[in-house]
């Protein structure tokens, strides 16, 4: 029997994309309902929520079905197509309304919650090299110092 572990590899052991996909959705939905000893407000709930989405993305797999919905419901409103009900509507611009709706919106930590899902998916939509692609990053290196 080893008395000492080996210190090296990530902080909390093999936790796995899949792992970190489930204990985010645990938090948030658990710091979400705020029955708990964590009771998460509007903007705690949206970035908790933002890196969940995040993970989820990493995890692949069912996680991805949020993204798919997500997806699916930009694609029913035409988004970048260039003739949606609204006209042409790019990716861009619906990360544009997303921030604005997080600045000037009262949230719910509920709504606050599904906007941060939401922008999960979005903004790294818009591609690299975007100014939206920085939360995104920001996500997966938290989510990398973690222990994926």
């Amino acid at each position: 029997m080893y008395l000492a572990a080996e210190t090296s590899g990530p902080v909390f052991g093999a936790l796995g994309t899949g792992g970190i996909a489930l204990a985010a959705t645990v938090f948030l939905v658990l710091g979400v309902q705020g029955k708990g000893r964590v009771k998460l407000k509007d903007n705690p709930a949206l970035i908790s929520a933002f890196i969940a989405g995040s993970a989820f993305t990493a995890a692949g797999d069912i996680w991805l079905n949020p993204a798919k919905i997500t997806g699916q419901g930009l694609t029913g409103l035409g988004v970048g197509t260039g003739g949606g009900p609204f006209g042409d509507v790019g990716i861009g611009a619906v990360a544009l309304i997303l921030l604005i709706v997080m600045l000037t919106a009262k949230l719910s930590p509920l709504f606050g919650a599904s906007l941060g899902l939401i922008a999960a998916f979005v903004w790294p939509a818009t591609g690299d090299g975007t100014i939206w692609a920085i939360p995104a990053e920001l996500a997966a290196a938290v989510l990398m110092m973690v222990g994926s």
